[in-house]
Parts: structure tokens; C-alpha cells; sequence
């Protein structure tokens, strides 16, 4: 019974692994660059920093895949940030991490592990920034993110604002939660990496994106919870 059991995963492991890994969506052609909207105008002007204390694993993805509404003078904008993969080293003791890594990440190190059967291609993090609108630019009022424990995290514009008036998005976990606190203290830290995006950068989240990536729907979302909100 066991050998069968090892089989039928080893099976499903290997289609997983043939299986082709989506691209993150690029930067925005020149002709899909123009701003659908006042709105759509005011989020891609608006520079958002994502910064990380910790040398995890995984590229950053090229783009920012984003969502916003209106409410009165509030501007409500969910950033979708991926990472290509994601492993527990660094924080953990060896013997933990060796053993999430090996089932968690990938299965026995060969195939694609429980988390991509579970969540999809790559590591797909979100927040949520409310943003006040004045003057035709955009002033940091709160966020919503979670932290490496997936606990909401609520941040506040000290959390979220830096010297240069963009937006900082902090993760200081091995798994990218954007929930970090005081991101404006580290933000120049020999020891912190920074990619900011803005402009063509910011991608309009589509259902074909969603579908592609497993990200899920506002009623029911799969990955990111906070940039759903």
C-alpha cells in the first residue's frame, strides 16, 4: 500500500514539475501604458518600494500586479508582489528548515513540493494601501498586511512612508509577508535589498492573470489575502 502511495505522488509530483511555470507579467507596453482612468493615473504615479531585511530565496518579479477603488476621497490600492520561489532558510534551525524544505518546497529536493500542488507557480504576496487623495497626488493614511504567520498585520503611515514620499512595503520573513513594521528606518541598511516600480511597472490585475497564477477572486481569494480587500 505504501509503494502505491509513493507512486501515486511521485506520479503527480512529475506533472507538476512538466507542467509549464507562468511569467509574471512584464512591464506595460508603451500603447498599454496609458491610464485607463483619473485613478489608474494616480497609482501608477505613485512609487512603491518593496524592501527585504532578510536574504531569502526567489527573484522579485519585473512588475507589481495591481487592483484599487474609490471610496469618496479614499483611494483603495492592493499591490500583488511575486517572488519565484520561496525556502525556509535563514531563520530556523537547520534541521526544521532542511525538513520544511524538503516536502514544503520541494518533494525530496527532485519534484515541486506541497506548496506548489497547494498554491501555484511561485510565491504571490499582497497588501493593501489606503491612500488619500489631495491634489492630484496620493497621501499614505494605513495598510493591510499579515505577517510570516499569516496574522493580520494593520501599518500605519510610519510603517509605509518614506523619506522621498514613496510607498515601502517590508518583508523580513523567509515566506515575503508584506506586514513588516517601520520600514522607513531600514529602508537605507547595508542589509536591506530595495525594488521600487512605478509607471509602466504597475500592471492592471486581469482574470487571465488571476486564473494563471491561482490568485483567486475578492469572494473567494486564494493567494494574497490582503490584496483582495
Amino acid at each position: 500500500m505504501w509503494l502505491s502511495v509513493v507512486s501515486t505522488v511521485l506520479a503527480g509530483a512529475a506533472l507538476l514539475a512538466t507542467a509549464d511555470t507562468p511569467e509574471w507579467p512584464l512591464p506595460l507596453a508603451h500603447a498599454a501604458a496609458v491610464p485607463a482612468s483619473d485613478d489608474d493615473a494616480l497609482v501608477r504615479s505613485q512609487p512603491v518600494c518593496v524592501l527585504n531585511t532578510r536574504d531569502s530565496a526567489g527573484d522579485i518579479g519585473k512588475s507589481l500586479v495591481v487592483r484599487h477603488r474609490r471610496d469618496g476621497d479614499r483611494l483603495w490600492v492592493s499591490y500583488f508582489v511575486y517572488w519565484s520561489s520561496e525556502r525556509p532558510w535563514g531563520d530556523k534551525s537547520w534541521w526544521l528548515s532542511l525538513a520544511i524544505d524538503a516536502v514544503y518546497s520541494h518533494f525530496l529536493f527532485v519534484l515541486p513540493g506541497v506548496r506548489h500542488a497547494m498554491y501555484g507557480p511561485g510565491d504571490i504576496e499582497g497588501v493593501t494601501v489606503v491612500y488619500r487623495a489631495v491634489g492630484g497626488r496620493l497621501e499614505i493614511v494605513e495598510g493591510f498586511g499579515d505577517d510570516e504567520y499569516h496574522r493580520s498585520v494593520h501599518l500605519g503611515p510610519d510603517d509605509l512612508v518614506g523619506s522621498d514620499n514613496h510607498t515601502l512595503l517590508l518583508t523580513n520573513s523567509w515566506s515575503h509577508q508584506l506586514g513588516g513594521r517601520g520600514a522607513a528606518r531600514v529602508a537605507h541598511g547595508a542589509a536591506t535589498s530595495r525594488r521600487c516600480f512605478a509607471g509602466a511597472e504597475m500592471v492592471p490585475l486581469t482574470s487571465e492573470i488571476a486564473s494563471r497564477f491561482w490568485l483567486g477572486s475578492p469572494g473567494a481569494p486564494r493567494r494574497a489575502r490582503y490584496a483582495w480587500l
